[in-house]
């Protein structure tokens, strides 16, 4: 962990330097959020969670071939004051190749719900972005062509101690990507040392079927002694129509087959963390599951918006409802207020809380 620090800290030292040296002057921006959580169990217990977020952007002047991004959170909760970099990172371009170092987002996001074969499981969940997306590492881009590029990943990883054995070292990918016949494809491989399916690769594809858009994705994990593995298969469709000159509607569904072990690896990412409250309990068999996810998204005009998602398995008659409203206030306030309702009963597969969340968020 000192050494991940140390590495943060001389990036912000170049960036400041950086900053001073440029001819134009470095501007600022964010966002201010306040978010508030009401959790209601059958017992009514009433849990209430309030949160205050102060978002910051240096916008530092570009050079020729380098660029600089610092964006980070200041949060204020009834857990304590925390700060949370999303980006603190150096990127460069040279001839073949561009670099990247430091505190930085990295997605391998297709379009998927739940993506099974990102760098990080649950970088992005529902179209929104979690904390397991931005990570400390180095990262090389080598563009082929206009449709063809080869992406490198070294993250390092803190100590961790498992079954009474210490695992530690980097975590390391590499993803190609192209286009075929207007089908986007890819294929990655992720070595993480810290886990004991430690082997990973993953495959994409992406396209459309006449009004159709569908995809699907294949993972395949297995330790270093090739004793264990692991499958997990996923596949979806997605559609949208214009109704009139504001109005849009976009359905998006897909099912995927994972085992109770991976479906447990998904669930920080799917339910928060901690500084949002409750978390989802899991009541798991030693299975697989068909777990399945679907959205329903309806632009009202060009300032607000209903979104309705849902999830469960077909392994029994529960059901996770999240319906959401957004609406684009005067004064550029931004107001979201969601749900979260479960069909779910103690013992069954979901225990959570009612839950109903309030956002409102001011950019400047």
């Amino acid at each position: 962990m000192k050494r991940k620090l140390s590495i943060l800290f001389g990036f912000l030292l170049l960036m400041i330097l950086f900053s001073f040296s440029a001819s134009a002057q470095v501007e600022i921006g964010g966002e201010a959020e306040i978010n508030s959580l009401v959790n209601i169990r059958e017992s009514e217990d009433i849990n209430i969670f309030l949160e205050e977020i102060l978002n910051i952007k240096l916008y530092i002047p570009e050079s020729k071939n380098t660029e600089v991004k610092v964006d980070f959170d200041i949060k204020n909760s009834q857990f304590g004051v925390n700060t949370n970099f999303k980006k603190l990172y150096i990127k460069r371009d040279f001839s073949k190749f561009n670099l990247t170092l430091g505190r930085q987002p990295v997605s391998w996001s297709f379009g998927s719900l739940l993506n099974p074969v990102d760098f990080n499981f649950g970088a992005e969940v529902m179209d929104e972005s979690t904390s397991n997306k931005y990570i400390d590492a180095a990262k090389v881009y080598i563009p082929v062509d206009w449709k063809t590029g080869v992406e490198l990943i070294a993250d390092p990883q803190s100590k961790i101690r498992n079954n009474n054995i210490d695992y530690e070292g980097t975590k390391t990918g590499i993803r190609a990507r192209t286009m075929i016949k207007d089908y986007d494809l890819s294929l990655n491989y992720v070595y993480d040392p810290t886990i004991k399916l430690d082997n990973r690769l993953g495959l994409s594809l992406k396209g459309d079927l006449g009004p159709l858009g569908i995809y699907s994705a294949f993972s395949y994990e297995r330790d270093t002694d090739k004793e264990n593995e692991e499958k997990t298969y996923l596949l979806g469709l997605d559609y949208s129509r214009s109704i009139n000159y504001d109005q849009r509607i976009y359905l998006q569904g897909e099912i995927i087959n994972l085992s109770s072990t991976k479906l447990l690896s998904f669930v920080p990412a799917f339910t928060g963390t901690s500084s949002k409250g409750e978390q989802m309990s899991f009541n798991l068999e030693n299975k697989r599951y068909n777990l399945f996810l679907g959205n329903i998204s309806y632009t009202l005009n060009d300032f607000s918006s209903l979104n309705f998602m849902l999830a469960g398995t077909t392994n029994n008659n529960e059901l996770i409802f999240m319906p959401q409203y957004k609406n684009q206030l005067p004064g550029n306030i931004d107001l979201t207020i969601g749900s979260f309702l479960s069909s779910g009963n103690k013992n069954k597969f979901f225990d959570i809380p009612v839950s109903i969340n309030f956002n409102m968020k001011y950019s400047f």
